[in-house]
């Protein structure tokens, strides 16, 4: 997405970093399966869900992890913080070709154009060009020029920030996995949150990010082999709840989209879900008895099929790979 910084290069890294793990894969050709990954578990306060709070821990923490596995002078390539995120559906003049509307809306700003924060990073997407409409995705500049300019005194240097959900899509047209005539809810489950987008007919429809109630401190990170495996030590009842009533909102943002956005005449065909929640298995069968709609679950052994050395979990870092700078 937000292509503000540097320069590119053939070879670089991408790097998934949350409140719980650092992980960096690195390119050192076009060749996927030649991918070297690493990764390293974070500690407790560096992070606030998806937004860094201790700059200087994650700072010398990094420094150190980046000795260790090599990595200097690399182009990186990195996520927005997910809850910073917002997509809007704007209008143009015709007379307005596609290359000039991130231009028309940094000039409507304030005026046609209405952003919850200053100073925002822009990136604009017309999907069917010539129908007056365009959407515009932003995000405000602060964290990612504050996660930028610690990569670049890491002697990275920083050239894409992307939206998960984009990337994820992104993987998923790759693959040929949703077809352009049918509407598809994706969704990303982490341990904190949901990443949700509608997508249909090439475009991007809906998207929103929803946070899951859980305290960092009843988690824990165990190490099995090269593998960092999230375990709860807080009441599994209580968390399990928390996962429910996100799936009781998918039902309301199927209905949504369904009667309020087409008047019921276009719906979801069908949900894909992936992740790296512990509990993906129960929130595949609670979906799957719950909703209409048809689920698929896009876990380890799907993607292990095209790309040996990942995970479900790592979707979205794979559409990262495929973005063509």
């Amino acid at each position: 997405m937000f292509e503000r910084f540097k320069k590119k290069s053939n070879r670089f890294v991408v790097m998934d970093i949350n409140e719980y793990l650092i992980k960096a894969v690195v390119m050192n050709t076009k060749q996927i399966e030649n991918a070297v990954i690493y990764q390293a578990p974070l500690k407790e306060g560096i992070f606030d869900g998806d937004v860094l709070v201790d700059e200087m821990a994650f700072y010398e923490l990094m420094k150190e992890l980046l000795d260790k596995w090599g990595l200097k002078r690399l182009d990186v390539r990195f996520f927005v913080p997910e809850s910073t995120v917002m997509m809007k559906t704007f209008e143009h003049p015709d007379d307005v070709a596609t290359e000039n509307l991130k231009g028309f809306v940094e000039m409507e700003l304030g005026r046609s154009i209405h952003l919850p924060y200053p100073q925002p990073l822009l990136d604009v997407y017309d999907f069917k060009q010539g129908d007056g409409e365009a959407t515009l995705f932003a995000a405000p500049s602060e964290e990612i020029i504050k996660m930028a300019g610690l990569l670049d005194d890491l002697s990275l240097h920083p050239s894409v920030a992307e939206i998960r959900a984009l990337a994820s899509i992104r993987f998923f047209e790759e693959i040929k996995s949703i077809e352009s005539a049918r509407s598809y809810l994706i969704m990303e489950w982490s341990i904190t949150g949901v990443s949700i987008s509608i997508y249909s007919g090439g475009k991007v429809e809906f998207l929103r990010y929803q946070a899951i109630e859980t305290e960092r401190s009843n988690w824990m990170i165990d190490t099995k082999g090269e593998e960092f495996i999230y375990e709860y030590n807080g009441d599994a009842d209580e968390y399990r709840g928390q996962l429910i009533d996100q799936i009781a909102e998918v039902d309301r943002i199927l209905n949504f989209y369904r009667f309020s956005l087409y008047k019921g005449e276009k719906a979801v065909d069908e949900i894909v879900i992936f992740g790296d929640n512990p509990e993906m298995e129960y929130i595949y069968t609670e979906m799957a008895a719950n909703l209409v709609t048809p689920v698929q679950y896009f876990d380890d052994i799907k993607v292990k099929k095209m790309h040996p050395n990942f995970k479900s979990r790592d979707i979205p870092l794979i559409g990262l790979i495929y973005r063509e700078v």
